[in-house]
């Protein structure tokens, strides 16, 4: 069963409020290095490490909330996009329409359930291109940098 008109607007409505909220978040989220933020703490003599660590934790929590941010945002844009082309609500994977409860629930998604099960465990699709499937190697090498991690901490 197709989106209604109906649907599609409201749909399109929650992404564009999505991208309003997200893009004033990106814009407020500060961008700027340790160094920076730290000003003459890093270059005096009496500074406290606790001080830079805290400041450092703060500088990572919020570059790590503006990468996805930003990776949502890009969501969001291919999301209207593909409403533009007449594509959203059809799985990139499968083909299949993709229920409207899971769009309401995420209105970015741009596979089934099923599918995007699929995708996050590496299985290839019968559809998809070889650029949207997640690497193996990728996965391996995770691995072996997990235990290499694992084989240097049991050295100390």
């Amino acid at each position: 069963m197709a989106l209604t008109k109906e649907q599609e607007t409201h749909l399109k409505e929650m992404l564009l409020n999505m991208k309003k909220y997200k893009t004033e978040r990106v814009e407020e989220t500060p961008k700027e290095d340790l160094k920076e933020s730290t000003g003459e703490l890093t270059n005096g003599v009496d500074n406290h490490l606790a001080d830079i660590a805290t400041e450092q934790y703060e500088r990572e929590r919020d570059e790590t909330i503006r990468e996805v941010d930003e990776r949502l945002l890009q969501q969001v844009d291919e999301a209207l996009q593909r409403m533009e082309d007449g594509t959203y609500g059809i799985c990139v994977d499968t083909g299949e329409e993709i229920p409207y409860e899971r769009l309401k629930a995420n209105p970015y998604a741009k596979r089934t359930a099923k599918a995007q099960e699929k995708f996050e465990k590496g299985q290839p699709s019968p559809n998809a291109d070889r650029a949207t499937q997640p690497s193996r190697r990728i996965d391996e090498e995770k691995t072996l940098t997990v235990d290499s991690l694992k084989e240097e901490q049991d050295a100390f």
